[in-house]
């Protein structure tokens, strides 16, 4: 159970740094930034709300590589545990 509530509180964080980094690289609204670390983490694949930059497809990377293997993780720790 523990396990589950530390992937969760890191999944906010991830989903927070992920929203922030979008605003400040490139300079999206609050909304358009966690929709794009949302549909990133998830890899759903759907268009982007605004064009990224190179620094932004790079920042896009490490989120979908951080937050995937998260996701994975929380998914084994809710399976293990059930």
């Amino acid at each position: 159970m523990r396990r589950l509530l530390v992937s969760g509180v890191l999944l906010l964080i991830i989903l927070a740094l992920g929203t922030f980094g979008y605003m400040l690289i490139e300079d999206a609204g609050f909304l358009d930034s966690l929709y794009m670390t949302i549909i990133a983490i998830t890899t759903f694949g759907y268009d982007e709300p605004f064009p990224l930059g190179t620094h932004g497809n790079i920042f896009t990377i490490f989120i979908i590589l951080i937050g995937l293997g998260l996701v994975i993780s929380i998914h084994s720790n809710i399976t293990v545990d059930v």
